[in-house]
């Protein structure tokens, strides 16, 4: 029988979801202050208004239970599934009222692609898009590549429920020995890479002409998108904008270590470091994610090697080399056209990089996709068996493998790896066809839709403001789906569609 949500259940989880609207609310105040600092008077007011919004919408939903008990697992994940969306749309109104967005849809679409850390964009004119407007939008993609609950939790909020939230939001790793600790840890680390980031891109750019306010600025949110791997630019050209070499490779950097586990990150910091260190260099993830970049780099530059575009020495480093990087990590910025890499690529490339997309960085980082752990379990367990196939009836063959410690390889967990997999599998066909359906080509739509479930940003140009709005729609939820890794969400669906079942008599309510 499928768990349902009772009564008491909607007032807790209103409660919750209530305590991070208001957070969105108080942390609304930074674009504000940047409207004010930049003189853009009529911004300041859309701020005031979604700050006004937030704290109304938060208020009234933590008024659903004035004093919430001990958070059970099912509320934990009825909130972690709903805020995105909430948030979203709370995150949208200021954005709406900025008039670059020709409906609420594609507000909250860049909403949820920006707390989910994908990228897309439905902004019109974004090279003209206000200072307080663009600092918001790389708040939300840094809000959703670090979780919104591990930001939560690290200003100690939930710190009483917060295995609980962090189970849910898609994390099941501790960095230390308890959540806040780990939550603390992260935002730590996080902070002093977007500061270290921001400096070596500021230098970058001042070298390159950029006024001193907007370099900082630009620094930051490049830092930003980079290292959350989010892919939202300041620029509609993307990194080609800035035509330069450091801060491609600046940002290059900056997504790898997005993309790696901030479990490992503690690891390497610890105390025994020559030690974590070999530990390191035989991990799992570690050698599933480098051995999978570098099978791509070389076959991505193959690919374009065969074909008429890049075929000069600096083309195929500076730009192939970096968009497999970009797709790989999920990162989704580009230094190709749209029209370049739909036009001028050869067909094997553009499948290459939605293989890259497909599979995405480690667990328990930014990154978005598959995930690198789940590919190395799946491919050590077809290892295995053909192992067993080989091995004698009699003998038992057991097979572990090391990632974060010693672990043995069951089935079980291989069981929950290949799920996952499945579950992405599914979901990319599934909007591929929904692409098709609307009159896309097929290799285009297949792109389209593993980047918005993988998180990754990166676009074929079917994601425009000029899309139909059901297929802005199925990426709103494909975004949604991957971010949370399916789990979570058809846990909360399964629950609210046993809910609506009619009570039988007797039935506590």
């Amino acid at each position: 029988m499928w768990p349902r949500f009772h009564r008491r259940d909607f007032g807790m989880i209103a409660h919750y979801l209530g305590t991070i609207i208001l957070l969105l609310g108080v942390i609304m105040l930074i674009p504000l202050a940047v409207s004010l600092l930049m003189q853009e008077w009529s911004i300041t007011s859309h701020y005031l208004i979604g700050v006004g919004v937030a704290v109304t919408v938060g208020g009234l939903l933590r008024l659903g239970r004035i004093s919430p008990g001990q958070l059970e697992r099912r509320q934990a994940i009825a909130v972690t599934g709903l805020v995105w969306l909430i948030g979203a749309a709370i995150a949208a109104v200021p954005l709406w009222f900025s008039g670059h967005y020709n409906s609420f849809l594609d507000a909250f679409f860049e909403g949820v692609s920006g707390f989910t850390a994908t990228g897309m964009t439905m902004c019109v004119d974004l090279d003209h898009l206000s200072t307080a407007d663009n600092m918001w939008r790389f708040i939300m993609q840094f809000l959703g590549g670090q979780g919104v609950v591990v930001i939560a939790l690290s200003l100690g909020v939930f710190s009483k429920v917060g295995s609980s939230f962090y189970n849910a939001e898609g994390r099941e790793e501790f960095v230390l020995p308890n959540v806040k600790r780990t939550a603390q840890f992260i935002w730590r680390f996080s902070s002093l890479v977007v500061l270290c980031g921001t400096a070596v891109l500021f230098v970058a750019m001042m070298l390159r002409g950029i006024e001193p306010v907007r370099s900082v600025f630009h620094a930051l949110w490049v830092t930003i998108g980079s290292y959350d791997t989010g892919g939202f630019a300041p620029q509609s050209t993307s990194l080609m904008y800035y035509h330069s070499w450091t801060l491609e490779i600046t940002a290059m950097v900056l997504m790898m270590l997005g993309a790696i586990n901030f479990a490992l990150y503690a690891q390497i910091l610890g105390d025994n470091r020559r030690t974590n260190l070999r530990t390191l260099l035989s991990d799992l993830e570690i050698r599933t994610l480098a051995s999978w970049i570098v099978f791509m780099l070389l076959v991505f530059v193959a690919a374009i090697c065969a074909g008429e575009f890049l075929d000069d020495y600096s083309g195929l480093v500076r730009r192939g080399v970096f968009t497999i990087i970009s797709a790989t990590t999920n990162a989704g910025y580009q230094v190709l056209t749209t029209n370049q890499m739909t036009t001028l690529l050869t067909s094997g490339s553009f499948f290459l990089l939605i293989m890259a997309m497909a599979i995405g960085g480690s667990s328990g980082s930014t990154a978005g996709g598959m995930k690198a752990l789940r590919i190395g379990i799946v491919a050590r367990n077809i290892v295995s068996r053909i192992k067993d196939v080989l091995a004698p009836q009699s003998a038992r063959n057991t097979t572990s493998y090391t990632h974060l410690g010693r672990h043995l390889l069951t089935n079980e967990l291989t069981g929950a790896a290949m799920t996952i997999v499945l579950l992405y599998i599914i979901s990319y066909i599934v909007g591929a066809l929904f692409g098709i359906a609307a009159g896309y080509e097929a290799i285009p739509a297949t792109f389209e839709s593993v980047s918005a479930t993988s998180n990754a940003g990166l676009s074929a140009g079917i994601a425009t403001p000029e899309a139909p709005v059901y297929m802005k729609v199925v990426y709103i939820i494909q975004m949604w789906m991957g971010r949370l890794e399916f789990l979570t969400l058809l846990a909360l669906v399964c629950s609210v569609v046993a809910s609506l079942k009619p009570r039988r008599r007797g039935v506590e309510k």
